[in-house]
């Protein structure tokens, strides 16, 4: 009896000693690959209806822009833009922009960013960018995120092309 409870002890700091070291160690694969993809819960190629809902739901501080799909937010000392294309009749959402109010250092915050995101920081004339998705770029240039859906600007033009 004593020889098993010696074990199970031994056993609970052999976990903890792992977790400690290797916190993602017993993190499912599914989690390890995932990538966020949004701001605040906005993410390039929502609907305006999926918009709405969201604003809604978390009961942000936000108002629509006079005769446009486009929301402009107050969170968590944030100012969030979010800019929809008028021409789709769903006005999906192309263009997420958060002006951060006090964001710190530079390096903390490209740090923070590329652990949220799971995406390494590329540095460039502007700031930092990141690939976070399929098409998804996001930038950073020490004071405003910028998450912009590449993927649907380059449609149009193709679109253009075709014809």
């Amino acid at each position: 009896m004593k020889v098993a409870i010696v074990v199970a002890g031994l056993i609970v700091v052999v976990v903890a000693a792992l977790v400690a070291i290797q916190p993602s160690f017993f993190k499912p694969p599914s989690l390890a690959l995932a990538r966020k993809s949004d701001i605040f819960g906005f993410s390039p190629g929502m609907t305006f209806e999926e918009t709405s809902k969201l604003v809604s739901q978390r009961h942000y501080l936000c108002r629509q822009s006079r005769s446009s799909h486009s929301f402009e937010c107050d969170i968590n000392g944030a100012k969030v833009t979010v800019d929809s294309d008028e021409a789709d009749a769903r006005h999906p959402v192309r263009r997420v922009n958060a002006t951060l109010n006090n964001p710190g250092s530079p390096e903390a915050a490209v740090k923070s960013i590329s652990e949220q995101f799971n995406a390494q920081a590329i540095k460039d004339r502007e700031g930092w960018t990141w690939i976070v998705g399929r098409g998804l770029k996001l930038s950073y240039d020490g004071l405003a995120l910028n998450l912009v859906d590449e993927a649907a600007g380059t449609r149009p033009r193709n679109e253009e092309a075709k014809r």
